[in-house]
């Protein structure tokens, strides 16, 4: 429906129909007829909407962190020869929404078979515990006394990260029983 056939019946309507008309005519005189400015304007509001989400992205490329590595009955290597120890782990600089995976030895450091366990915790900052998860591949694995397994630690980032740029925690490996 053309503008000047739209109702005036509210003060509200008015005046919207004089901001887009003059707008229209702004336009006009810049040489944009009024269909095409009905396309520019999805267009700008699209590029605008582009420009926050990118700023957005840019702002959460990556958290770094790195964890601290506790033992009990076992030992952590770099190799299977299990001649590099492992104190800390450094997992880099993490993408919101992405894993990462690190690989580490595990002997049995004990005098008989152990059931492994792995937990972590103490978080700095605290915000970070809601933010990451960390899984393995070795929960409840029997390892002989002095056998070696390898085993995939995965960070998980959650799609959201709020006010945390970096962060550490201890994980703790342990053989029992």
């Amino acid at each position: 429906m053309p503008m000047s056939q739209e109702s005036d019946k509210t003060p509200h309507k008015r005046n919207m129909k004089r901001t887009l008309t003059e707008r229209f005519q702004a336009l006009k005189k810049l040489g944009i007829q009024e269909r095409n400015a009905r396309l520019l304007v999805p267009l700008v509001l699209l590029s605008v909407l582009a420009g926050v989400t990118i700023a957005q992205l840019t702002s959460q490329q990556g958290v770094a962190s790195s964890g601290t590595i506790k033992v009990i009955g076992v030992s952590l290597f770099w190799d299977k020869a299990c001649t590099n120890k492992v104190t800390s782990i450094t997992w880099g600089l993490i993408t919101p929404g992405t894993t990462t995976n690190k690989y580490v030895y595990v002997r049995n450091d004990g005098t008989a078979t152990g059931t492994l366990s792995m937990r972590y915790g103490n978080w700095t900052p605290t915000a970070a515990s809601s933010c990451f998860t960390l899984t393995w591949n070795c929960s409840t694995y029997a390892l002989s006394r002095t056998a070696v397994v390898c085993a995939k630690l995965t960070l998980a980032a959650q799609l959201n990260i709020v006010g945390v740029t970096d962060f550490n925690f201890i994980i703790l490996v342990q053989a029992a029983g």
